[in-house]
């Protein structure tokens, strides 16, 4: 509000979080000054308070500590300032040592005992891990595009495992980060003792996962059960992130007051988004003052779910995800590329060989918020794919909520097989926009805990979950469902290029099944307030690149940033982050995921640091190298392979 009060504010730096076990957390404290004893937020990140994380968060952490709010950001155990070595990426650890945060937080000085939590992505994911401990003081959390279940939401979604997003974009670039000290170094040398522990013990996030392709053991110590979750909680999610269906997943499965906000944004902040920007803080805000101050605001009693309707260019508020009123409509495959309401009533069937390269249209999949990425028009994919195509539509057709593609298949050639749905919006000139996306590992096909064999010449039945969207198709145009056996660079090719038989009609009838909502009744209540896209004080220099070798018939896609990162205590973090998969459309087998990652940096008491790792994943393996500087002499040079 234009008459709100606002604080100055008072920071302190390093402030230092003891853990029952030993171990530190380190945190930055932003509180408005003279205020006494206030109500907490707390984020907590692996991404380094002092640099990486920093620049996003400062806007933030100032909007609420000069709203009387005190707000921590705390750097993970073993990374950043705190001490320890780090769990392993995602374990539910994490989540027991923020809980142990939100306790100690509580009973400080200049809190008032309640404590709130909020985070976006991996932040994120950590309020979901806090929440579901359910320490005492904890009283509410807004995760922002998280998971509950990074197996299936992003790491190896259907079974198919990640590629580029998972081992390139984010897998290398965390293993650069950490191995960074941390870069607000403390005079009397805490720094270092706490840095040289983790370089001795620390293991690179990636280095196990592809030894668990079945959601095994080693998954289920990082899923964290909704169930279990009471505090009050407000999830943010967005249809072109990275796990758009982690959001609307979790909303139904959570035990306490809940509310939900999808929008049409990449992974990225809100206000920070391309298209459609919000100005998300105030409801954060409304949120925190209902639940940690006790404000009738009325949040409570407005609409539970705000969505986003692509192409719709609207947002609209339900009152329940899924919407009650949403009915499965389902389309079949038929004989000559058709999509219609009815089977065919003989059977028939087309052959199709894979194609390692179809993928390159589906955008990029980007974790770590460069802003770009979003489907191109989906011709390329669909001229290597068998397709199936409806006829106009005679009216406006909203799809909102989570579809399913069932497809009747045997394996002719190979011994494994991706199954790949793709659902796409085909305007009156041709053009196709890519509305969601399933997958799906054959030997998965009754249970991603274990595979099952594949036999040659049998038909089996293969359910493709497709990720949730709303998304309006308008009249006259068609939909248009494509299948085929990758999706470069998002998931790692077989290791042969498999043929396979799809049949229609008959016993075999293969069947797309969408959520179409009906127009009518959806509930009222305040608009979405939009904004220009805030920018950051030193705009990052994304790539994106996408290469075909014509004569070895090769495609590469690159991804990265170039970049520097003002630092909060003086001086600049210079980044240099490049990840590229490569595949080969007659040798998969050979496919291949490169990075390449330097943090450079003139720091105060540490000196000119020089952080550089190089990591080169395979279909059978993977060597990674990392070796770190100062003014020029090396300090930490290691390399893990297998």
């Amino acid at each position: 509000m234009a008459d709100e009060k606002l604080h100055e504010i008072e920071i302190e730096r390093n402030l230092i979080i003891p853990l029952r076990d030993g171990a530190e957390l380190c945190a930055d404290l932003y509180r408005p000054a003279g205020a006494g004893k206030t109500p907490a937020l707390l984020s907590f990140y692996p991404y380094h308070k002092d640099d990486f994380i920093a620049a996003m968060c400062e806007a933030p952490r100032r909007y609420f500590a000069s709203r009387g709010y005190a707000h921590l950001l705390i750097d993970f155990r073993g990374l950043g300032g705190s001490s320890g070595v780090a769990w392993d990426a995602m374990e539910r650890g994490e989540g027991r040592d923020g809980a142990e945060a939100v306790e100690w937080i509580a009973r400080q000085p200049w809190c008032d005992g309640n404590v709130g939590m909020w985070g976006l992505s991996y932040g994120g994911i950590s309020s979901l891990k806090v929440g579901a401990e359910n320490p005492p003081h904890l009283k509410a959390i807004a995760p922002m595009q998280g998971s509950v279940d990074i197996y299936h939401d992003i790491l190896v979604p259907g079974g198919c495992r990640n590629m580029l997003g998972a081992y390139g974009a984010w897998g290398s670039l965390m293993l650069a980060m950490n191995l960074m000290p941390p870069t607000n170094a403390d005079p009397a040398g805490r720094w270092y003792k706490v840095w040289r522990e983790r370089l001795a013990a620390g293991t690179p996030y990636i280095f196990n996962w592809d030894e668990h392709p079945n959601h095994d053991e080693y998954w289920d110590a990082k899923v964290v059960n909704p169930e279990r979750i009471k505090v009050p909680t407000f999830l943010i999610g967005s249809w072109r992130d990275i796990f758009p269906d982690g959001m609307p997943a979790i909303y139904p499965r959570l035990g306490g007051p809940k509310k939900l906000l999808m929008g049409p944004w990449m992974h990225t902040l809100p206000d920070l988004a391309p298209s459609e920007p919000i100005d998300y803080l105030p409801e954060l805000k409304r949120w925190f003052d209902h639940w940690l101050r006790g404000e009738k605001n009325g949040i409570d009693a407005e609409p539970s779910v705000t969505i986003f309707v692509q192409n719709g260019e609207k947002w609209r508020h339900e009152s329940s995800w899924p919407i009650a009123r949403a009915k499965a409509r389902t389309l079949y495959l038929a004989h000559g590329g058709r999509l219609g309401d009815t089977a065919d009533r003989e059977e028939g069937g087309e052959d199709y060989t894979a194609n390692a390269s179809v993928g390159t249209c589906a955008g990029l999949w980007d974790p770590t918020g460069l802003g770009i990425g979003l489907p191109t028009d989906q011709a390329e994919d669909e001229r290597l794919s068998l397709v199936y195509t409806s006829e106009p539509l005679a009216e406006d057709s909203e799809i909102t909520g989570a579809g399913q593609a069932t497809i009747h298949a045997e394996l002719k050639e190979g011994d494994e097989v991706h199954l790949v749905a793709k659902l796409a919006d085909v305007d009156p000139a041709g053009g196709s926009t890519l509305i969601t996306t399933g997958w799906l590992r054959g030997t998965c096909r009754e249970s991603y805990a274990r595979s099952s064999v594949l036999k040659a010449g049998e038909v089996y039945e293969f359910r493709i979950p497709l990720w949730a969207t709303s998304y309006r198709v308008p009249r006259g145009h068609r939909l248009r469902v494509s299948v085929s056996c990758s999706d470069f660079p998002r998931i790692w090719p077989t290791r042969n290029n498999p043929t396979i038989r799809l049949h229609f009609g008959g016993k075999n009838a293969s069947a797309v099944s969408i959520p179409i909502v009906a127009k009518g009744a959806a509930a009222g209540g305040p608009r979405v307030r939009s904004v220009k896209p805030i920018e950051l004080p030193t705009p990052r220099v994304p790539i994106w690149k996408i290469e075909r070798d014509m004569a070895s018939g090769t495609v590469t896609v690159t991804t990265g940033q170039r970049n520097p990162i003002p630092l909060l205590q003086g001086g600049v973090l210079y980044v240099d982050h490049v990840a590229s998969a490569r595949v080969s459309t007659s040798r998969p087998d050979d496919a291949s995921v490169r990075g390449e990652t330097s943090f450079n940096a003139k720091l105060p008491v540490i000196g000119e640091l020089e952080v550089k790792t190089q990591s080169w994943i395979t279909q059978h393996g993977m060597t990674l190298s990392g070796r770190v500087s100062i003014d020029g002499r090396v300090v930490f040079e290691k390399r893990w392979q297998k």
